[in-house]
């Protein structure tokens, strides 16, 4: 019966795969387990970082929505940036503020000053159910910032714009069903799973200005999202490595944006060393790829979105009884995105996790 249950699970995981793939900005589901299988209760925090692009200042061949050309920038409003630095911070509009100037009437004049940060603290319950189920709630809650040196805001382009927006995350569910395979030496873990993000964030926040921020950085995404995901850990002596993939596909959301379908995959080796009888180090090494299809809005593909990048990922835990410190660090090592978009950079993130039984 437990092999029917795996097998039928792992088909259905499977079956949200992608036939082809096109790098997401957000994660689709942060991959935490202990090294023994047990409950928890963990606090996380996640920094991603965005600077540099391909081609500098104004690279866009839109039209706005105003009609005026891209000639118009590049001859005489490139030129006359005013010096007042503006924040535009959340506070039922009419008018959208994108980050990404794609058929609202804003642009940007790419400059290497310009950068994104995207802060992530999560709140995340982990429950054992008779040593074969885990179920896992997520709850984030994030600060997304945006900065541009030079915004093509007509009539008055300006200089230094931030665009600050913070608020509750998505609340997701997940659930594994977990298959052991042991002898006396090595352990093998398989959990495939199932996880749904329901729309319970803030997808609507506004500036002073009231207008709405981008879909993009909003804190929630006002859609429902069906993950499938696989994972699976092999242990010998004290060596050992973790695979783990996930696949993400959502409904239409907030402000009629679609996030398009995204594919994550990592793969890590770690050795644990112990240091006496309570103390345990476990660092990792290895690397995790993301790769994302277009986003859409109101029906038209968004082609400064989606594209691939691959990181190099390094980290460690250290445990101390039923307490554990994680520390995750990942570098971009390629990526390939759609369009002029602002590349990715280093990523960190923070975990303290107390583990219990049930």
């Amino acid at each position: 019966m437990k092999r029917l249950t795996i097998l039928a699970i792992t088909l259905l995981t499977l079956s949200f795969l992608p036939k082809e793939a096109k790098a997401c900005d957000s994660c689709n589901f942060f991959e935490y387990s202990l090294l023994q299988n047990r409950s928890y209760f963990g606090l996380f925090y996640r920094h991603r970082g965005f600077s540099e692009y391909n081609q500098y200042g104004n690279t866009s061949t839109q039209v706005t929505t105003a009609g005026f050309s891209n000639a118009v920038f590049e001859n005489s409003v490139a030129n006359s940036y005013t010096s007042n630095a503006r924040m535009l911070t959340a506070t039922t509009p009419d008018q959208v503020i994108m980050h990404e100037p794609e058929g609202t009437g804003l642009y940007v004049n790419k400059t290497r000053m310009d950068w994104e940060t995207y802060e992530t603290v999560e709140l995340r319950g982990n429950f054992m159910l008779k040593s074969n189920w885990n179920f896992t709630f997520l709850l984030p809650y994030e600060s997304n910032m945006v900065y541009y040196e030079k915004l093509l805001d007509l009539p008055n382009p300006v200089q230094d714009t931030t665009i600050s927006v913070k608020g509750w995350g998505d609340l997701t569910l997940a659930a594994d069903y977990i298959h052991y395979i042991y002898n006396t030496k090595a352990r093998h873990t398989f959990r495939p799973g199932l996880a749904i993000s329901a729309p319970t964030g803030q997808s609507r926040r506004i500036s002073d200005s009231e207008q709405l921020f981008d879909p993009i950085i909003q804190p929630g995404t006002g859609s429902w999202s069906l993950i499938g995901r696989m994972n699976y850990q092999l242990f010998y002596t004290k060596t050992g490595a973790n695979l783990s993939f996930s696949y993400k596909t959502a409904t239409e959301g907030s402000q009629s944006y679609q996030f398009g379908n995204s594919f994550n995959g990592s793969a890590i080796g770690f050795h644990q060393f112990t240091l006496d009888s309570d103390w345990i180090l476990v660092p990792n090494l290895g690397g995790y790829f993301e790769h994302s299809a277009n986003d859409t809005w109101q029906g038209e593909t968004q082609d400064l979105t989606g594209g691939d990048v691959v990181f190099a990922q390094a980290g460690t835990d250290l445990n101390y009884k039923d307490w554990t410190l994680s520390f995750v660090w990942q570098t971009p090592l390629s990526q390939t995105l759609n369009g002029n978009q602002i590349q990715h950079q280093n990523r960190i993130s923070f975990g303290i996790i107390k583990s219990f039984k049930l």
